[in-house]
């Protein structure tokens, strides 16, 4: 019974260490205008993690999809012809570029809406009002005029959802809302989806506000990040990807 006990102790020990999540270094980067644009350090005790953030608020910018059928941009080049300010890699695909999930650009169904474990979520722009919702809670509607699928979910009611994979690190593509009605778009590297999610829902990252929903996208070799700027800032992806998130202006 004791060893049990002190089994218990240890295990419970070393998981308060892991989430134990603190933010240094916090630095505003240069932006364009509505855009808020933070470079971040954050660490546990045993990992340290670069993060980038981009946040908006609704009222004055959105979503849009941007589509890469033929593999003919990059992150930066696809922003670039949409007049993008910010955009990241977007949703999942096949070895042939066919999208996973529900792709919805500009009003148009580019691919159909999946069920699947790990699409567990989707990004939507509908009657001009963005959201991030469960699978559970999308129904398609003529009102959607932009939406990405992807997964899993890694923070829901301000907590890291449980049951998230705690072996295999890689870069993170992550679309988050925040306490405060914002949202944004957020990369990393090296950590596992786990320790993405115990990061973002820990408190500090956000001084005046906290991460209430948290999406994981496309990661791993897609992962980028580009910001409009002179010179732009380009976290660059090492392969192309079918399609991308960006944040523009609202109409």
């Amino acid at each position: 019974m004791r060893i049990a006990q002190v089994i218990a102790l240890l295990l419970l020990s070393f998981t308060s260490t892991r989430a134990d999540w603190t933010f240094s270094s916090a630095e505003q980067l240069k932006s364009p205008p509505g855009l808020e644009f933070i470079a971040a350090k954050a660490s546990n005790g045993g990992d340290d993690v670069q993060l980038w953030l981009v946040r908006f608020s609704p009222r004055t910018h959105t979503f849009a999809v941007m589509d890469n059928p033929a593999g003919a941009f990059d992150t930066g080049s696809a922003a670039l012809k949409r007049g993008a300010l910010a955009a990241v890699n977007g949703g999942y695909f096949h070895p042939d570029r066919t999208p996973l999930g529900l792709v919805v650009r500009q009003g148009v169904e580019i691919h159909n809406f999946e069920k699947a474990k790990l699409l567990s979520g989707l990004v939507v722009v509908a009657d001009g009002r963005i959201s991030i919702r469960r699978a559970s809670e999308y129904s398609a509607a003529p009102a959607v005029h932009e939406a990405l699928q992807a997964g899993p979910f890694l923070v829901d009611g301000g907590k890291p959802v449980p049951g998230l994979d705690d072996t295999r690190s890689a870069s993170r593509t992550v679309v988050i809302a925040d306490s405060t009605g914002r949202f944004g778009l957020l990369v990393c590297k090296g950590l596992t989806l786990a320790q993405t999610a115990e990061m973002l829902a820990t408190p500090g990252l956000l001084p005046t506000a906290k991460i209430t929903r948290a999406l994981n996208l496309d990661g791993g070799t897609s992962t980028a990040l580009w910001v409009r700027g002179e010179p732009a800032f380009y976290e660059r992806e090492w392969k192309t990807v079918r399609n991308y998130l960006a944040i523009v202006p609202k109409s």
